[in-house]
């Protein structure tokens, strides 16, 4: 099918950045905010495959953003499986098949690895974007997976589930091992 509405892009914006030292999604990178790039993509599948973007964070300056379906995390310091449980919520409430979870802190992904991941989607399979066995994000889920999702606890991520069904998983290949990178120290611009 050519439309991917079927797919809810999650672009978890909630971290408080504990190691880079400051709300480094607000940091500039390049000479812009950090966040945008990982915006810039998710919007770009939107546009292109008609994917909603369901953004979650606690900063309203990234609520704000156009063409989101904000959800409000008041409590990032629950950690990433908060995060994910709100993110999977709304994907639900909009009837997703699938779930994209993205990371807003990884400026050089590019907009033609989502869509690749995006294609590459099937039911009962969890699909994850890396570069020469170096698994990373975005990491899509069938919904046959969002239960486990929901019951994820403190900062455990995704990737747990991803380890308890290796059979499932299948593998895109970034272009750039850069695109995996995510950005964690202030001076890894």
């Amino acid at each position: 099918n050519m439309t991917a509405a079927d797919t809810a892009i999650i672009l978890m914006a909630a971290g408080v950045g504990k190691r880079f030292g400051s709300n480094k999604l607000l940091a500039p990178y390049r000479g812009r905010p950090m966040w945008e790039y990982a915006l810039d993509v998710a919007l770009t599948a939107k546009s292109v495959r008609g994917t909603p973007v369901i953004l979650v964070s606690g900063y309203q300056t990234l609520l704000d953003a156009p063409d989101v379906i904000p959800v409000r995390n008041d409590c990032p310091l629950l950690g990433a499986s908060h995060t994910i449980r709100l993110g999977v919520k709304a994907a639900e409430q909009l009837g997703a098949e699938y779930a994209i979870f993205m990371v807003a802190d990884q400026p050089e992904l590019k907009a033609a690895s989502l869509l690749r991941l995006i294609e590459a989607r099937e039911p009962g399979k969890i699909v994850c974007l890396a570069k020469d066995g170096q698994a990373g994000n975005p990491v899509l889920f069938h919904r046959a997976f969002f239960p486990e999702l929901l019951a994820l606890t403190g900062d455990r991520g995704g990737k747990r589930v991803m380890h308890r069904h290796p059979d499932a998983v299948s593998w895109v290949e970034a272009e750039d091992a850069r695109e995996l990178k995510d950005i964690d120290r202030p001076e890894a611009d």
